[in-house]
């Protein structure tokens, strides 16, 4: 038997909560009740659930006074207030097509930041808020939701002028993901490889060069002995590292042991090394031309 997706898992967990409420008594007479706020005795077509006026069912205390008992039933079925109105007024709802959330609790993905800097603050908003994100802002333990604009901007609406020099990488920004405390564990770990993701996305489009591969290798725990921050070894440097190395035995593959260094070498240098020697550039040259001006 096949294993379901994480997120499989997930709507089937959600949909048992729908079903238990279905089940309960709970339904049948909000239903009645709220189909008597609505002055109807039908229920609405999904067609005329969407074209019916919102303002209006609001204005009535009398509606309210139901969608007030509807919040104590979805918080007792851990169920979205939008779900449970549906379910009572509208004929046929199911509630995995409607394309609403379900749940009253559900994951969401975070990205944090502590920087001040109003420019920045400005174009990480607006590439996050492309991408279905809210910054947040962190003042010690106060977070305070940073919004570029309003509606959401759109990819082809000119972007903020981005900062000639950025804060560096490693406080750029977090992404934080949450979850509710029953939320599968294989689904909230995908969850976070795809944050990740975002995340790099995010740094990308703000003009950080960072690797693309960040894959843990045992040549990392080498990265002393094989010295990748020297670009130039001395004469039979090679030798030296292949000798504190190598568990070849013949000496008649010296040449290949020291292809194999400089490989490792090299590649330690493009993923330890050159990203930040990249970054330590890019804002050398940015005061250079501050200076200039």
């Amino acid at each position: 038997m096949s294993k379901l997706a994480p997120k499989e898992l997930w709507r089937r967990h959600t949909l048992e909560r729908f079903e238990a409420f279905k089940q309960s008594g709970d339904l049948k007479e909000l239903s009645e009740e709220g189909l008597a706020a609505c002055g109807r005795k039908k229920k609405f077509t999904s067609m005329e659930w969407a074209k019916s006026p919102m303002g209006k069912r609001y204005s009535s205390s009398r509606y309210m006074d139901w969608y007030h008992k509807c919040e104590t039933v979805a918080e007792k079925f851990g169920l979205a207030i939008t779900t449970v109105i549906c379910a009572c007024l509208v004929s046929g709802f199911k509630p995995d097509e409607a394309g609403l959330v379900i749940e009253s609790q559900w994951p969401q993905i975070r990205l944090i930041t502590e920087s001040t800097d109003a420019q920045f603050l400005a174009r990480l908003s607006y590439e996050s808020q492309l991408r279905g994100l809210y910054v947040i802002v962190k003042h010690g333990s106060v977070e305070i939701i940073q919004l570029y604009l309003n509606p959401v901007p759109t990819m082809n609406m000119e972007p903020p002028p981005m900062l000639s020099l950025l804060p560096p990488l490693g406080n750029s920004f977090k992404m934080r993901v949450e979850t509710p405390v029953d939320y599968p564990p294989q689904a909230a770990a995908k969850l976070q490889k795809d944050a990740n993701q975002i995340g790099k996305e995010i740094l990308i489009a703000l003009g950080y060069s960072i690797p693309k591969r960040l894959r843990i290798s045992r040549m990392v725990s080498k990265a002393d002995d094989l010295r990748i921050s020297e670009k130039r070894l001395p004469k039979r440097g090679l030798y030296e590292i292949v000798a504190n190395t190598s568990h070849y035995g013949s000496r008649s593959k010296d040449e290949k042991r020291r292809k194999t260094v400089k490989t490792q070498r090299h590649r330690l240098w493009k993923r330890l090394v050159k990203p930040y020697e990249q970054i330590k550039a890019m804002q050398e040259d940015a005061l250079v031309e501050k200076d200039d001006r």
